[in-house]
């Protein structure tokens, strides 16, 4: 590196340097926060930045579209590219009275190209109306694993039947992959929903906890919507339906009971769970308030189709 150039790298981080102690001098702190230190790729990021004003004032946030900034960095801090033109950005202004925090979240997986398996670290910058200088918050870390696949997968490709091609041209087709993670010992099970002709992904769909003992029950309708039954714990079991779009239409919980939980297909394309019981839940997709009396858990639904609640 040559003799101006150190000047001017150590100039950036005289200057950074500066800022942030003059925003530590008004008493307000920032940190990011993530549910998950561990992500498949494509998967959502449930990132949250949380602020404590100890200023003495209001402070506004989201009054402009560059109120925060975000870098992401991989190995050996190599910068992470930006995908597309878009910024990250939640439009409404939020105020935050003195002696109180507000947090806003985020989702950055979108917006930035980290889908190879590696560690990497989320920093940000806030700015304040009131105030020239940006406060750096404090940076967070996380890592990219690739999934494992199943051995049982759904049978594809398949349409999608919520889209049309162009003109006379048939509709995009989809495969579903079943994937599962191991995060700090805690089984979770997937499903990638990819382009059948790219491979590209379109949305990867987590199902929760998964008892890695016993292999997921699956079954397509003839909407060509994938129906998943998988064990959760000893005596628990998780039922969704999801359709091509990658959308949840319906979550249940079901209890081992005298017979096992299982999926059942009927004459006419309807698929249905059989066996168990069922426990209502919050998780419960449509909620629970907004669900119609009761169905017997051995019924089946011959062309019928859930709400499709997300």
């Amino acid at each position: 590196m040559g003799f101006m150039k150190r000047i001017v790298v150590w100039w950036a981080l005289l200057q950074g340097l500066l800022s942030l102690a003059q925003a530590q001098g008004v008493a307000v702190s920032a940190a990011l926060s993530l549910e998950h230190n561990q992500l498949l790729p494509d998967e959502k990021m449930y990132l949250k930045l949380t602020i404590e004003n100890r200023s003495g004032q209001d402070l506004m946030l989201g009054a402009t579209s560059d109120w925060i900034t975000f870098t992401v960095q991989g190995e050996k801090n190599s910068m992470v590219p930006e995908v597309g033109t878009n910024h990250v950005y939640i439009e409404g202004e939020t105020t935050v009275p003195p002696g109180l925090t507000a947090s806003r979240d985020f989702n950055l997986t979108p917006y930035f190209d980290f889908r190879q398996p590696g560690h990497y670290t989320v920093k940000a910058t806030v700015k304040f109306p009131q105030w020239p200088q940006g406060l750096a918050v404090t940076p967070v870390s996380f890592s990219i694993v690739n999934g494992i696949r199943l051995a049982n997968q759904p049978p594809g490709p398949v349409g999608v039947t919520l889209l049309h091609g162009p003109g006379n041209q048939p509709p995009p087709t989809r495969n579903y992959i079943l994937e599962k993670s191991d995060d700090l010992g805690s089984m979770k099970l997937y499903v990638r929903l990819t382009d059948a002709s790219s491979g590209q992904t379109v949305r990867l769909v987590p199902l929760g906890l998964y008892f890695s003992y016993s292999e997921p029950d699956v079954k397509l309708d003839r909407f060509n919507d994938l129906h998943v039954l998988h064990q959760t714990d000893a005596k628990a079991f998780s039922y969704c339906v999801i359709d091509t779009l990658g959308q949840i239409l319906e979550r249940r919980t079901y209890q081992y009971t005298d017979k096992r939980p299982a999926l059942q297909a009927d004459g006419a394309g309807g698929v249905a769970v059989a066996g168990g019981t069922r426990v209502v839940s919050a998780s419960d997709l449509p909620p629970p308030e907004r669900q119609p009396a009761a169905t017997p858990v051995n019924a089946s639904f011959p062309g019928s189709r859930p709400g499709q609640d997300k």
